[in-house]
């Protein structure tokens, strides 16, 4: 309320206008309500608008219309709305005869804007939008000390996650901006941005400057599978690919620069928090390590890579030196180490890599001999193929390093 107080005292000193608050009873309310969503009240009974006024009073108290909605009354005054939590509604008043219709508008889109920054229209669970961003703050902060401590499986404080809308499961999401100077995304930009994309509710975390966390609710794929029945044998992998690939999309267009999205399974809220912001920087780390996806890294089929990571980088090296030293210049050539990755991709599928690759089914013959007689591994062979890829993934390790 003291910060309506002093958006009043500013409107008063800069219109030359004498405003007040006031906190409108049970009738009054309805008669304003009835002002705003029936325009033809005038036209109606004595007993019908009493009638009409008792049906929609509880209603307007519950949702109130939006900041700057301003209503002429019998007693000479002009209303204008205030969302706020109480249950009796408040308005700011004004004297009608020293205001015109059209100065009535532009004080309302005024006092609007002036609400709107000031963050105190309603947020959710009754909450306003600056408690709303605080709370998500604090839950960043929550996060990141039990990452660093180690405590992946720590309870959500029952203190936060009450202020908070969370479902018992949820699918998680990481965004991290790396532009140089990336643009100035604000938490209520970047939230508005987001829920019109989900086309519903999520909660937004923010964890480091160029970092945030976004909670969607699981039955984010359930709708995506409902749209995709057509294709039942399509997993949920790739439904979720799909969404990652439509939500960079989207960022990039208000992200100007290089950022990327990860994204794991769904998992339960309050007991594993923790545990999913670890998972996701991991994902965001391996997969980007042995360069998967340029933009979009997934948890799901990383198994092998996920291993080979693990390893110490002494036992990697040595590993490199004993069967790979001396053909290691065969990976740093772009067009075999294209066909390599490719070939592994479509499962060695010798037809299905050549038309992935747009060359003739001899040519990539060609290039596997290639790669034998300067190997001496014939990827052909499961055996070889396997070393090879070992092989493969442990010198994107390296290089990278």
């Amino acid at each position: 309320m003291a910060e309506i107080e002093q958006i009043l005292q500013s409107l008063k000193s800069t219109l030359g206008i004498p405003m007040a608050l006031k906190s409108l009873n049970e009738q009054e309310t309805g008669l304003m309500f009835d002002s705003i969503t029936n325009p033809n009240l005038h036209s109606l009974s004595t007993e019908e608008k009493r009638m009409n006024s008792d049906l929609q009073t509880k209603k307007l108290i519950k949702d109130l219309p939006e900041a700057g909605f301003f209503y002429y009354t019998n007693q000479g005054e002009v209303w204008f709305t205030i969302p706020n939590q109480k249950e009796a509604p408040v308005v700011i008043t004004a004297p009608a005869a020293k205001i015109t219709e059209s100065e009535a508008k532009l004080i309302g889109l005024l006092l609007s804007n002036l609400l709107d920054s000031s963050s105190i229209s309603k947020g959710h669970h009754g909450s306003s939008k600056v408690e709303e961003e605080r709370y998500a703050q604090q839950l960043g902060e929550w996060l990141i000390r039990r990452v660093e401590a180690g405590e992946y499986q720590a309870t959500l404080p029952e203190e936060i996650a009450e202020r908070i809308l969370l479902t018992e499961e949820m699918i998680p999401f990481l965004l991290v901006n790396e532009s140089e100077h990336p643009a100035n995304t604000t938490f209520k930009s970047l939230q508005r941005l987001l829920r019109s994309y989900f086309d519903g509710e999520i909660v937004l975390i923010p964890l480091q400057e160029k970092a945030w966390l976004v909670l969607a609710d699981r039955q984010l794929l359930d709708g995506l599978v409902d749209e995709k029945e057509e294709n039942p044998g399509e997993g949920e992998q790739d439904l979720l690919t799909l969404f990652c690939m439509g939500l960079y999309e989207l960022v990039s267009n208000e992200w100007v620069g290089d950022f990327h999205i990860a994204a794991i399974p769904i998992f339960k809220v309050r007991e594993g928090l923790p545990e999913a912001l670890r998972q996701l920087r991991e994902t965001m780390i391996i997969s980007r390590t042995f360069q998967l996806k340029e933009h979009i890294h997934l948890s799901t089929g990383l198994h092998l890579e996920r291993l080979l990571f693990s390893i110490p980088e002494v036992e990697r090296n040595q590993f490199l030196e004993e069967y790979a030293s001396h053909h290691m210049g065969v990976f740093e050539d772009a067009e075999t180490l294209s066909t390599l990755e490719t070939f592994f991709e479509l499962d060695c599928n010798v037809s299905e890599t050549a038309k992935h690759l747009y060359i003739h089914r001899n040519t990539l013959l060609y290039r596997l001999d290639k790669i034998k007689q300067e190997t001496g591994l014939d990827v052909r062979s499961f055996g070889d193929a396997v070393l090879v890829k070992i092989t493969l993934l442990l010198y994107k390790v390296t290089k990278r390093k």
